[in-house]
């Protein structure tokens, strides 16, 4: 049996498994994902995340995401935050980092107490995002009683989002896999569903691609806080208020600068 060293790690609630690959080898296969990814009887996340050497030396480290079933996500921004946040403890000279993911390189960087991530380019071109056809990316034809048509967005990975009067009674567990699974989405898709507060404020709700319902999305806070602003609703710079806090979204040049907390639950092990 093999002793495999983890991290419990959460932003907002949004939890992650990190496992460090830099100093040993460990192979991570669907039994593990599942294992550790249970919350009856493993540690529970919404992603299991390693931290992998870089095969350049362009970045500090690299990343893989991968959901409880163990298909990959391609961006994850509360978990960037999180690895950000090991890597700053251990070496506090450093100001910002390099991470790579299936996503892009990613810059983070310390913010006081937070953790602030560039997540990238956003797009809402029909055929990056992808979807199956060409349509109005900002006005997709998928009905949600209370809600507006949704907005596509890209950010690394899709998401759809819907602005409505209210969030409080939307059934996720209900719509939500509908919508992930939608022929609209080739690749399937996140979905966030927003009520707006005032101009730099919004409530969101989400359900993550190939995860369900979580507590908080990072790239989900910034489709949507882009969405908003393409569609005259918000400033470009808001408030994305979740279940246990906010992330602060400001959208600079098409780029998404996240910036929220991060925080370490406890350190264990699991013979596998």
């Amino acid at each position: 049996m093999q002793k495999i060293e983890f991290t419990k790690m959460h932003g907002l609630g949004n939890d992650f498994v990190i496992i460090d690959k830099r100093s040993s080898k460990i192979e991570i296969n669907d039994n593990l994902i599942q294992k550790l990814s249970d919350r009856r009887t493993g540690a529970g996340c919404d992603q299991l995340i390693t931290i992998n050497t870089p095969q350049n030396n362009n970045v500090d480290i690299s990343i893989d995401i991968f959901n409880p079933a163990g298909d990959k996500a391609e961006a994850c921004g509360n978990g960037t935050r999180c690895v950000a946040k090991i890597l700053f403890e251990e070496s506090s000279e450093k100001e910002y980092l390099k991470i790579l993911s299936d996503a892009g390189t990613l810059i983070a960087k310390k913010a006081a107490d937070l953790i602030s991530v560039n997540m990238g380019k956003i797009t809402t071109d029909w055929n990056r995002i992808p979807l199956s056809k060409e349509m109005n990316t900002l006005s997709v034809p998928i009905h949600v009683d209370g809600f507006d048509a949704g907005v596509a967005v890209n950010i690394g990975n899709p998401h759809i989002v819907f602005f409505g009067k209210s969030i409080e009674d939307i059934s996720l567990n209900e719509i939500g896999p509908k919508i992930e699974k939608h022929h609209f989405f080739p690749n399937k898709t996140n979905v966030e569903f927003i009520e707006v507060v005032n101009s730099n404020k919004i409530k969101m709700k989400v359900w993550e691609r190939g995860a369900g319902i979580t507590l908080a999305c990072g790239s989900g806070a910034c489709a949507a806080v882009y969405a908003g602003w393409k569609k005259k609703l918000i400033k470009n710079n808001a408030e994305v208020q979740l279940e246990k806090g906010s992330l602060h979204i400001n959208i600079v040049d098409d780029e998404a600068i996240m910036t929220g907390p991060a925080e370490i639950s406890y350190n264990g092990y699991i013979f596998i």
